[in-house]
């Protein structure tokens, strides 16, 4: 049995995991007004690739609860699940026999939001809707994200109201563009954490953060896409073996079975075959093929 390795925080996670720093940005989305006690964290921890776990959620106040996902690729998949993650606050925050209670169970508001900044195209502002993916246009049920793409350019109206926000877009764009000259993935964040820090960019978080640590968040950013490939080959190779494997069986019983019917002995048909007397005996038992 494999163990489980405990999941691993992007920066954007570590960043907005942060009271102050979801107060703002819950004012840049909704443009209300929340007390810093108010805010209360409910993010799902999980394991790297088990169990149930989100970006970023929180309550605001007792009314809304909040849940923010952060991607580098785009996906249709979001508002799904977002479904699976609400369900599991819901679960975490309602009493188990409380449904089954004739009084009606108060639940926050929920509002969704996915943040991307991969490198493919995408509008500055977009919706995402579980609907789309029913295969009817008849339903009761609906889930809208929110979809923000955060690379940086000037002006982009969330970005401005968000300076958090802003400089995480900043830091990473940074990285990007030391890349692009070539530099190593280690260079290229040491140097935006340096300017960062001298243009007064999230520089209260990177003076608390160990340069190693923040290396290893981003590191595992850059390295999601790639895990994610080589976790699809080796499916794709476990399944291939698994074929030609269901393939050799066929034709071992196949040929194993044509030997029974010469009523050749068992431990011929085993030499022949290749494969255990065992084998032979149980196949010649499953087609009413099985002699003394």
């Amino acid at each position: 049995m494999k163990a489980k390795r405990i999941y691993k925080d992007s920066l954007f996670r570590d960043i907005f995991n942060d009271r102050r720093r979801l107060q703002r940005i819950y004012k840049a989305l909704t443009g209300k007004l929340v007390t810093l006690k108010d805010i209360k964290i409910t993010t799902l921890r999980g394991t790297f690739f088990e169990d149930i776990k989100n970006d970023v959620s929180f309550m605001a106040g007792s009314h809304h609860i909040v849940l923010m996902e952060h991607q580098s690729t785009l996906s249709e998949n979001i508002p799904l699940r977002m479904l699976w993650y609400i369900a599991k606050l819901y679960r975490q925050k309602v009493n188990p026999d409380a449904p089954y209670k004739k009084a009606r169970v108060p639940l926050p508001v929920p509002h969704f939001f996915m943040f991307y900044n991969g490198t493919t195209a995408a509008p500055e502002k977009w919706m995402m809707r579980l609907s789309d993916a029913f295969e009817e246009n008849e339903h009761t049920l609906e889930l809208v994200v929110t979809a923000y793409n955060i690379n940086y350019e000037e002006n982009k109206e969330l970005l401005e109201k968000c300076h958090d926000l802003k400089c995480y877009s900043i830091f990473i764009d940074k990285v990007r563009k030391e890349l692009a000259l070539g530099q190593t993935l280690r260079q290229s964040v040491t140097s935006a954490i340096s300017y960062c820090k001298e243009n007064d960019l999230l520089a209260d978080y990177f003076a608390k953060k160990e340069q190693e640590e923040v290396f290893d968040m981003v590191n595992f950013k850059w390295d999601w896409n790639r895990a994610m490939e080589v976790r699809a080959a080796e499916a794709a190779a476990e399944a291939t073996e698994k074929t030609a494997a269901k393939v050799a069986d066929e034709k071992t019983t196949e040929f194993v079975i044509n030997l029974l019917q010469e009523h050749e002995p068992y431990e011929k048909i085993s030499r022949l075959a290749s494969t255990s007397l065992e084998n032979v005996k149980r196949i010649a038992k499953m087609n009413n093929l099985a002699y003394s």
